[in-house]
């Protein structure tokens, strides 16, 4: 039971001396009529090890509807600049002057550097 409770404590160390963690960086982009707002952090679990969680939302800022609209995130290797994931994020329609909300995570490494891309998908 010792040594399970030291490999415990030394898990957890180790997770925050790599870098696994961090504060959110955020971001706004904008496509037309469309806006978003996101923002990206270092996570980690048990289960799925270092991720990053990009959270936001969509803004329809024109006179009429936005249809079929898609988010699209890439995880990029902050050094080698290859992609370690992506997602795309199925929004649909966004109503003139509605917002909607997304959440979605990217695996990642625990010793590696990553920032995340946007972009809309037509």
């Amino acid at each position: 039971m010792k040594i399970l409770a030291i490999v415990i404590v030394l898990t957890i160390t180790l997770v925050f001396l790599s870098g696994c963690l961090s504060s959110p960086a955020v971001y706004d982009s904008s496509e037309g009529i469309l806006h978003a707002h996101y923002e990206y952090s270092e996570g980690w679990s048990l289960n799925q090890g270092c991720y990053e969680r990009v959270t936001g939302y969509v803004y329809n800022a024109g006179n009429a509807s936005a249809e079929a609209v898609q988010l699209h995130f890439n995880l990029v290797n902050s050094r080698t600049g290859t992609i370690r994931d992506s997602r795309v994020i199925f929004i649909g329609t966004v109503k003139q002057g509605a917002t909607t909300t997304y959440e979605s995570l990217l695996d990642g490494e625990c010793t590696q550097d990553y920032d995340v891309t946007f972009s809309f998908e037509k």
